[in-house]
């Protein structure tokens, strides 16, 4: 990223957020800004030993695919999947309710199909090894989980990738260890680039302080509720 840019950004963004906020409230500030820095020592230094970040939960199958060699292959396998058949990375789907998933035609309805409400449920038809089987697949609660080590490597990654970034907080609020924070980010690859941007909304579990994170909590939104209705 660039440096001024940072400095800048970081030093306009607290000093406009000085007024009305707890302690803790603050350093939960500061500690976003390090993130989205991508300042790996000062981050680390606010995670707790145990530190656990739980992404936003979903509703899905608990499985991802790509297209590999114009087969749909299975590429990884939720913990939460909940299916009456073992699914296995690797495995080769052949047929989704009865369509074809590498035909163009079909491609538009599956899209459609593939999302629903929890406790719905798709018939696949599946290859492992030469052998085909068949399989239910239901919708379940899914929620990826990270410790430290995984939550840093991704920061460093972002890192890598973004050249500027500003994150307007919205709201900001807390009772005893927790803080609710709902922000704005805006980031561009390059300079003068394009600008991307997201909303989220985060439950921050801290110390008494606030200066040592041990749980970081992305809340649903409407927009993934509504999703499960397409």
């Amino acid at each position: 990223m660039n440096d001024i840019c940072k400095i800048t950004t970081l030093i306009l963004f607290l000093l406009s957020l000085s007024f009305g906020q707890t302690k803790k409230e603050k350093e939960i500030i500061k500690f976003l800004n390090a993130r989205y820095n991508a300042s790996l020592d000062s981050v680390v230094n606010y995670l707790d030993q145990n530190f656990i970040y739980y992404h936003t939960p979903y509703v899905g199958m608990g499985i991802s695919s790509e297209l590999i060699e114009d087969k749909l292959t299975v590429t990884s396998v939720s913990p939460f999947i909940k299916s009456n058949k073992p699914i296995k990375i690797s495995d080769v789907i052949l047929k989704i309710n009865n369509l074809k998933p590498n035909i163009t035609k079909n491609r538009e309805f599956i899209n459609k199909i593939i999302i629903g409400a929890q406790g719905d449920s798709l018939n696949l038809k599946l290859s492992r090894n030469g052998n085909v089987f068949n399989c239910k697949v239901f919708f379940t609660r899914q929620q990826l989980k990270q410790k430290a080590e995984s939550f840093l490597i991704d920061i460093k990654t972002y890192g890598d990738r973004w050249y500027d970034y500003d994150i307007d907080i919205i709201d900001i609020f807390s009772k005893k260890n927790k803080v609710v924070v709902h922000y704005k980010w805006e980031g561009s690859l390059e300079k003068n680039g394009s600008i991307y941007s997201f909303n989220a909304m985060e439950i921050i579990k801290t110390s008494v302080s606030g200066k040592n994170v041990k749980e970081i909590s992305s809340v649903w939104t409407e927009k993934q509720f509504l999703d499960q209705f397409k």
